[in-house]
């Protein structure tokens, strides 16, 4: 018989094949769904946008951040300011605890040098893995070589030893200038508002709060974190066999590195100078003559950038704070009076220690006798002085403080009209919504004041008390420091610089900040009366108030100041000193200011000066050739 032909068996074969599409259909569907979830939906699976990676891994997988990704300052010869890679201690919050392994607790404790009160409250009080660090400055506290061997040996469960990123090394300096990061969700949902929106920072991220950890933020946001991860199931148990995984972002181009003109060898000699001292208050600045970059700038009270008190005013930046100068002003009254023509040639005038009215005295309460202005400078006579400034107007006052740059902030800026020599390239950034705004390297810059309101007064009593830089008059040590440079350019006013350029990981320029100048020659002081400034400058430490700096490893020249004040209710004074050295051939502007100074602390201004300056010729000597030595 053909079975072909047999109706049962084709009925048969029938069902066979359509039992089997059937199953082929239902796997194709079962599989489609598989890869839907697993692959497709991951994120937003069913119409309550379950997210199924973040939910499993959740179950799964703790982690903590090692190096947060963010940009990195290095001095002008690329040595690290921030950014110390050191070996941490990392305890994740595993179940079953250290139970039963207390011995080896015990020898985990002496090699980290704490004691059993202080584990416990850090361990049992574990919800996340955490970083042993130093209190409550959030900061990895570094272990040794041998004390990570050690540990490592151990093998305790969930206490592991890895690289993580120190931010603020435990030397660190500069740290006024640098700043720090903190949590500001004000700020961010004001001037981060598309980075909020898209992901990139949260409400609670860590951003710039101060310094240039702040004016640069747009520029040292990371594109990701490293982080550790240890695998667990639901209950907090580790997972044989699954080890430990490191997360690192995968770009050659980050993070980004920002080159300062700091140099760091000096930035420590200089905060050294403050602390030998013991300078309870002050700031140097040094510049370098020819252009003004800021070679290094240091300011007193110090503060813990990773613990930070923000009622405090450690991190508050005195080189950019404006304090009553006292006698430096003279250099701008002087400046005044020998372009604006007031002096006859040769002429002297007779100091008997009173102006007759005001009840303006000098220093010297038997006065200076008959002396012409430039003697006068360098024995910073007050009553010369007033007798100028009488035959000045105050507009006159202002316009050459001005020319000088007083009365403005003179810190590397860039926005809508602002021009830099050779142009630029990437220099600012705009807030989030694309808008170019005005843009400075510096935060919080004072502009600091000649007269009250910013109106020139012309009231007598008044510019004789501005003329000794007293009354209303305001001055920055950074300005301070930049009217030397101004001098010694020949009026050209420069507008100093503390960062270079943003550099992608791989060497090529992010952004470029070139040198900037605010006044061209023709638009400040005439070259003539810059150069018979600075040589009145020399006659201060040749035959004036800067006599002690006669001892000094350089010939230096500089102008002081004394301006009266008070603190906390009591007399104090303002030291000042500023200057240039090596007088023969200037390489360096200083400014020195120690406000608020009792009459225990005299001298400390004239001292740090001077400390500052021999340690930059030392470190010249050292550096020349044999033959220059």
């Amino acid at each position: 018989m053909n079975h072909s032909e047999n109706p049962n068996v084709l009925s048969l074969h029938r069902r066979v094949l359509f039992g089997l599409l059937v199953i082929a259909v239902m796997f194709a569907f079962l599989l489609w769904k598989l890869m839907r979830i697993q692959v497709l939906d991951t994120g937003s699976y069913t119409a309550h946008e379950v997210d199924l990676v973040r939910d499993s891994v959740a179950q799964r997988e703790t982690g903590i951040e090692l190096d947060s990704g963010r940009g990195q300052f290095y001095d002008r010869n690329g040595m690290p300011i921030t950014g110390q890679i050191v070996k941490a201690l990392v305890v994740f919050p595993l179940k079953p605890m250290l139970s039963g392994r207390e011995g080896d607790v015990a020898k985990l404790l002496r090699v980290i040098g704490t004691d059993q009160k202080t584990w416990e409250s850090f361990y049992h009080g574990l919800r996340q893995p955490r970083i042993w660090g130093d209190g409550l400055s959030g900061q990895p506290k570094p272990l040794t070589e041998a004390q990570a061997e050690q540990i490592t040996a151990l093998q305790l469960p969930g206490v592991k030893v890895f690289e993580t990123m120190r931010r603020y090394p435990a030397d660190a300096v500069a740290k006024q200038l640098i700043g720090y990061v903190g949590e500001n969700p004000q700020r961010i949902a004001t001037m981060f508002a598309r980075e909020l929106e898209n992901g990139q920072l949260s409400i609670t991220s860590r951003i710039g709060v101060a310094g240039l950890e702040k004016t640069l933020e747009s520029y040292l946001q990371g594109i990701g974190h490293t982080s550790i991860s240890q695998f667990t199931d639901a209950e907090s148990r580790p997972l044989p066999g699954m080890e430990s995984r490191l997360v690192t972002p995968d770009n050659p181009y980050y993070p980004l590195q920002a080159r300062t003109t700091l140099d760091l060898p000096l930035q420590r000699q200089v905060e050294a100078v403050l602390d030998r001292l013991r300078v309870r208050e002050g700031a140097v600045v040094v510049l370098d003559a020819s252009n003004a970059d800021v070679l290094a700038m240091a300011s007193r009270p110090d503060y813990d950038p990773g613990r930070v008190d923000p009622s405090g005013t450690g991190w508050s930046n005195r080189a950019l704070k404006a304090f009553a100068p006292g006698s430096i002003f003279k250099t701008v009254v002087a400046a005044a009076a020998l372009e604006e023509g007031v002096l006859k040639p040769g002429e002297r005038f007779h100091c008997s220690g009173s102006l007759g009215k005001y009840g303006f005295t000098c220093w010297l309460k038997q006065g200076h006798g008959d002396i012409t202005l430039q003697e006068a400078f360098a024995v910073s006579c007050n009553v010369t002085f007033a007798k100028v400034a009488q035959r000045l107007t105050g507009s006159q006052l202002q316009q050459y403080a001005e020319k000088l740059g007083l009365d403005r902030k003179v810190g590397w800026s860039e926005g809508p009209g602002a021009k830099a020599d050779g142009g630029s390239k990437g220099g600012s950034k705009g807030s989030s919504s694309g808008e170019r705004q005005a843009w400075s390297q510096f935060d919080a810059e004072e502009q600091g004041q000649i007269f009250d309101g910013r109106q020139p007064s012309e009231d007598e009593g008044v510019r004789v008390q501005t003329a000794i830089g007293q009354r209303d008059v305001l001055v920055s040590p950074l300005q301070a420091a930049n009217l030397v440079v101004t001098l010694l350019n020949r009026g050209v006013v420069h507008q100093p610089r503390a960062v270079t350029s943003i550099q992608f990981r791989s060497g090529s320029a992010a952004a470029e900040f070139p040198e900037r100048v605010l006044l061209p020659r023709g638009d400040g002081i005439s070259a003539s009366t810059a150069k018979k400034l600075t040589g009145w400058m020399q006659d201060v430490v040749r035959d004036g108030t800067g006599k002690a700096l006669q001892q000094a490893k350089w010939p230096l020249a500089g102008k002081s100041g004394t301006a009266e004040v008070t603190a906390g209710g009591k007399p104090a004074v303002n030291q000042w000193f500023i200057g240039y050295g090596p007088a023969d051939k200037p390489r360096y502007a200083v400014a020195v200011v120690v406000p608020h100074a009792n009459d225990r602390e005299g001298g400390l201004a004239i001292a740090a000066f001077r400390d500052v300056m021999d340690a930059l010729a030392e470190r010249e000597q050292a550096s020349a050739p044999p033959a220059a030595k």
